[in-house]
Formats: structure tokens, C-alpha cells, sequence
């Protein structure tokens, strides 16, 4: 049965808007969770993951003006691909927005790449305004868009050609492939020092997506899978010393040299192990909610987050995560379940589980690993949070800055994800 690809909400005002950069082309083959395409809001561009896999067709044209709602693609099954003979893009379903010239030519072009830079919003309407070529210009935005300022100095000087750039180069390299090593996805390019995330239990690399729709950050973001979690080895590591290796062989395989590592929940207290063994060159560590400072865990969260199996049976348990139910997203819930029908990652993170949490306690601490560090680290925690307790923050070490968030649950980065974004570009600026 075709999978519908839906145009979302992502503000609270939006009725209406566009794909600005499609990642995929027509008759690609997509697998749940990949970055299907962006839509620009006011504050960041975001990116809309495919809730299902299979072969994608019935593209929308780039900048078409659809409502909140409407199909943009579907998602085909390699047997409905054969049968579907009519590969080009879907009717739109339209706005009360006219569309203007620059939309209906870009309705023509339908699947087709961008063959310039993906201009913001606003550096859009500077050009049209000023009379800009966006072609010629360079972008100095995250992934090299154009931003207003682009556009401003290219009234200044004559445009210069388009810089070339590809993921597949210098420190974007794909991970080197190995049995012993971790998935990792470059989910950010930049400059500067690049920072390394680890998600927490039962997740994946890309849980920390949300973060980014916080606002600009200017740092490239390296995000790994946890062992026997995501497209990661399905083995389960004897303790948090065993993972802190596969991360550090994987930082080696990446040939990542200084960075700032950043973790979430169980992530959180494997990045702190990371930093304790010095084997890499960690220069500024940001917590979000990190297990390992007391043995006290949710233990019915733990188990009924990994023992269910439908939508309806998911959803109460990812609403744990939470202080407000509603930041549990459909789609979330239908990333999940499309996990578990995975059997052998269901019994992977089932015996990660075992080992990491038996008996309904955290078999590890970082408490002294948090002492010992040179550097001042941050930590976020939610006072609402009701996977870990909040009280396990006391007591903290004196070079622990504690942020505690108010109406947050265990998912600070995405529940506050300004908020989450400004400090941990913070201690990126700082190291």
C-alpha cells in the first residue's frame, strides 16, 4: 500500500507553504527516517524525514504553494513501482496564494535539483527586489545557502561563481566501514570545530534533527548510532567502557581531531566516559538529561517502551519522555513502530536494556567521571523529567553548570530546542 508523504505543520501559524530543497529525486529509493526534503520557516530550514520506505514518486515541484496537509509524494513498494506508470509530479493541492511566476516555472521543472543555492526566504525576496543573481553568488549559510547578507554584498561586487561543495569531501567523508564500527550521518555542515552527538536509549542518530529546528547554528554535527540501536552493529557491548571504544574507533575511522561531544539520556553519561578516557581530543562537553548520576530510572518506561508493538500501545510511552504530551508527534510514533517490526533490532535494544538497566537501575555511574574532567561542563535536565529523576542533579561537581528547565521533561533539546541550541553553540564559541 503506497505510503503518503504529507506536506506538515511547523509552525503554529502556518496554514500554507513550500518544499524549498527536495534531498531525493524521483524514483529513488528512501528508507525511513532519511531527509526527504526542507521547508523554510521564519527561524531555520527544516527537514522532513520519510515516515516509511520504498521507492518515492510523484514529486512536487520546489516552491509550489501547497496547504498544510497536502501530498507532496508517496512512498511506492518495488511491486506497486512497476505498476505505477505514470511517474510524473502529483496534482497540488493549491492555497488561496496565487502562484507567482518563479512557482509555476518551478512546477515545470518538477524533480529536477536546484542547479543554484538554496536561497532563504528572505534573501529570495532581496534579489527579486535588487535584481540579484542568486546563481552567482556564494552562500555562506549552514550547507552554503544564501543568506541576506549574501545578497547585500553581491550589490557591492560582482558576483561570484558558485562554490562547489559535496558532503563526500575532506571531513565529510563517510564513516569507513567496519564491523566494529558505528553509523554515523553528518547531519550539519559548517566551520570550526565539529560536534559530535550521542542519542539516548531506544532512539537513534535521528533524534537530535528536532534540535536543529531551534534556529542557525554554525558548527558541523557529526551524530552517531548508539550499539544495538539504529543502523549501528546490533551487538551489545559489555559495559560503558566497550561503548566508549567503538565511539572513539569510529572518531578515528571519521578522522575527527578536537571536538565538543554532546549526549543525550544514556548518550549523555557515555559522552562523559568518552571525555574521562582522553583518548579523544574533547574540548567542551553539553549533557541533555545524562543517565549515570544516580541508579534511579523509570523501569517500566524502559521495558513498555520496547515491548510495544502498535501505535496506540507506543504513544503512552513516548509521552513519558515529555512535559506536554503534544511534542509527541505522529510521525514520531510511526518511526517507532516501524522499528519494532525490525525483530532483531527490537531484541538488540531489549538485551541493551538488560545489561545497561537490570533490575530497573542504571548499572553504571559518571559521577566521578564528571569530577575529574578539566573543562567546565553543562548539563540541561528537566525538572519535569520522569525517565530519570531530577533529583540526581544534586550535589553535581563544582565545574558542572547545571541549566534546569522549567515545564521540560527528558527531552530538553527538542522540547526547548532554542533554548538547547544557544547553549550548546555556546560552549561550541567557547571552546
Amino acid at each position: 500500500m503506497p505510503i503518503n508523504v504529507i506536506f506538515p505543520k511547523v509552525s503554529l501559524e502556518m496554514a500554507s507553504g513550500s518544499v524549498s530543497r527536495w534531498h531525493v529525486r524521483e524514483g529513488d529509493t528512501v528508507v525511513q527516517g532519511q531527509v526527504l526534503f526542507e521547508i523554510d520557516n521564519d527561524k531555520a530550514a527544516v527537514e522532513v524525514e520519510s515516515p516509511g520506505s520504498g521507492i518515492i514518486r510523484h514529486l512536487v515541484g520546489s516552491d509550489v504553494e501547497v496547504e498544510v496537509g497536502a501530498e507532496v509524494a508517496r512512498i511506492l513498494a518495488p511491486d506497486e513501482a512497476v505498476a505505477d506508470a505514470a511517474p510524473a509530479a502529483m496534482p497540488v493541492v493549491q492555497s488561496a496564494v496565487p502562484a507567482t511566476a518563479e512557482q509555476k516555472v518551478a512546477a515545470a521543472r518538477g524533480t529536477s535539483r536546484r542547479a543554484m543555492p538554496n536561497p532563504t526566504p528572505l534573501a529570495r525576496r532581496l534579489a527579486r527586489e535588487y535584481g540579484v543573481s542568486i546563481e552567482g553568488l556564494k552562500g555562506t549559510g549552514p550547507r552554503s545557502r544564501v543568506q541576506k547578507k549574501d545578497v547585500l554584498a553581491g550589490l557591492a561586487q560582482p558576483a561570484t561563481a558558485r562554490a562547489a561543495a559535496s558532503v563526500a569531501e575532506g571531513p565529510f567523508a563517510p564513516a569507513v566501514a567496519g564491523s566494529q564500527l558505528l553509523n554515523a550521518v553528518w547531519l550539519r555542515r559548517g566551520d570550526g570545530l565539529p560536534v559530535v552527538l550521542l542519542h539516548g536509549f531506544s532512539g537513534d542518530l535521528n533524534n537530535w534533527r528536532g534540535l536543529f529546528a531551534g534556529g542557525r547554528s554554525a558548527f558541523p554535527a557529526l551524530a552517531l548510532d548508539l550499539p544495538a540501536h539504529g543502523q549501528s552493529p546490533r551487538g551489545v557491548p559489555d559495559d560503558l567502557d566497550d561503548m566508549a571504544e567503538l565511539v572513539e574507533a569510529t572518531l578515528a575511522a571519521q578522522n575527527i581531531g578536537p571536538m565538543i561531544l554532546a549526549g543525550h539520556s544514556l548518550g549523555g553519561a557515555l559522552a562523559a566516559r568518552v571525555a574521562r578516557r582522553a583518548q579523544a581530543d574533547i574540548r567542551g562537553l553539553c549533557l541533555f538529561a545524562p543517565a549515570g548520576l544516580g541508579p534511579q530510572i523509570n523501569a517500566p518506561f524502559t521495558e513498555g517502551v520496547v515491548r510495544a508493538r502498535s501505535a496506540e500501545s507506543v504513544r503512552p510511552w513516548l509521552e513519558l519522555l515529555v512535559h506536554d504530551p503534544a511534542t509527541i508527534s505522529d510521525a514520531f510514533v510511526r518511526a517507532v513502530v516501524q522499528q519494532r517490526k525490525d525483530e532483531d533490532l527490537t531484541a538488540a535494544i531489549a538485551g541493551f536494556a538488560n545489561r545497561f538497566f537490570p533490575d530497573g537501575t542504571q548499572s553504571f555511574s559518571v559521577a566521578a567521571d564528571l569530577a575529574k574532567l578539566p573543562q567546565i561542563v553543562r548539563v540541561v535536565f528537566g525538572r519535569q523529567d520522569r525517565v530519570l529523576p531530577f533529583a540526581s542533579t544534586r550535589g553535581l561537581p563544582d565545574n558542572v553548570a547545571l541549566h534546569a528547565f522549567d515545564a521540560c521533561g527528558h527531552m530538553p533539546h527538542l522540547e526547548k530546542p532554542e533554548l538547547a541550541l544557544r547553549i550548546l553553540s555556546e560552549v561550541w564559541r567557547s571552546a
